[in-house]
């Protein structure tokens, strides 16, 4: 908490100075925005205040990460005491519409004219070929009827792919309860 404090005192005494350095007494929120403003854009490095870490905060490598992301794929649907029996079922490739959110094939930076930034849209809906990649992934199911619903639609649920018979054609996946989706 004593940094939280320090953290306080610090910008209460730059905003005390931004306010201060006009030299006259008009300190509307409207002037106070416009002083920061022209601070800013005067400066390339803005100022940072590096708060110390809680005691508390735990670093987490990517293999604790990737075990807690397996338990808790597993409680969605086994349930938190192994108490729930999700069903396994099979449907053809021509059944299943795969899309990936915001992916796509990015152009590196240094591919780019000078000056230019990579521009990626968080909501572009990519098409995704049925292909061996999609074992053991998991894939939200949609309540969208058609593809440009798929961004505003409410998520149904979850499956997890537990195989995919390229030569059948068919994907076996894993739901957390009975029914086709």
């Amino acid at each position: 908490m004593i940094s939280c404090i320090n953290v306080h005192v610090v910008l209460d005494g730059r905003r005390n100075r931004a306010k201060a350095s006009p030299g006259d007494s008009d300190t509307s929120q409207e002037k106070f925005c416009s002083i920061l403003k022209d601070v800013l854009k005067n400066r390339p490095n803005v100022d940072r205040v590096k708060l110390q870490k809680s005691g508390g905060v735990v670093s987490r490598n990517a293999k604790v990460r990737q075990k807690a992301r397996g338990y808790r794929i597993r409680e969605y649907f086994y349930g938190p005491s192994n108490d729930l029996s999700p069903h396994s079922n099979v449907v053809s490739f021509s059944d299943l519409f795969i899309y990936r959110i915001g992916g796509g094939p990015q152009a590196p930076r240094s591919a780019l004219p000078i000056g230019a930034v990579p521009a990626a849209d968080p909501t572009r809906l990519v098409p995704v070929n049925v292909i061996h990649d999609l074992l053991h992934l998991v894939l939200a199911i949609s309540y969208a009827k058609e593809q440009d619903e798929i961004i505003s639609s409410n998520v149904a649920g979850f499956i997890y792919v537990t195989n995919v018979g390229m030569n059948r054609k068919k994907i076996t996946y894993l739901a957390p309860c009975a029914g086709n989706f």
